[in-house]
């Protein structure tokens, strides 16, 4: 799903960062050392909590109109921040499985991918169901070699 959510975006001169609050979700804030770092990480933050709402089946909640966002300073800046939770599944089968998520991206199945790496298959479909993982530095040659045949 797509959503768009109002965010306050406060600089903090005591703390020296920018702090973004979503009125409308609890619990949805963030910070940046500048602006677009603070704009960026509440672009991370507002996919992450949109996602595991609805992984959880909580309501989501509906966004208020930009002009309902009350500034407590003059100083403040009031924005839309955009999340996209068809795209951020994406992020987390990357990050959460790397090699499953470049073997599908190829179109491998795993006896294909098993084939390509002389692998044996069982250590494979370990890989894939996340049962196990080579180090970190053998997933990046793995990504390479399936990345190399694509």
């Amino acid at each position: 799903m797509k959503y768009a959510y109002p965010a306050l975006i406060s600089w903090s001169e005591e703390d020296k960062v920018y702090y973004v609050t979503f009125p409308d979700i609890e619990g949805c804030f963030t910070d940046g050392a500048s602006l677009p770092e603070a704009i960026e990480n509440a672009g991370d933050v507002l996919n992450l909590m949109l996602w595991t709402m609805e992984h959880e089946g909580e309501a989501i909640p509906k966004a208020s109109a930009m002009g309902d966002v009350k500034k407590t300073k003059d100083t403040d800046i009031v924005t839309l921040v955009a999340a996209d939770t068809v795209a951020y599944q994406e992020v987390i089968d990357r990050e959460n499985n790397p090699i499953k998520y470049a073997r599908e991206k190829a179109g491998l199945n795993i006896k294909k991918l098993a084939d390509l790496l002389g692998a044996p298959y069982r250590t494979v479909q370990d890989w894939n169901a996340g049962r196990r993982m080579p180090p970190e530095w053998v997933q990046r040659l793995i990504i390479e070699k399936i990345e190399s045949v694509q």
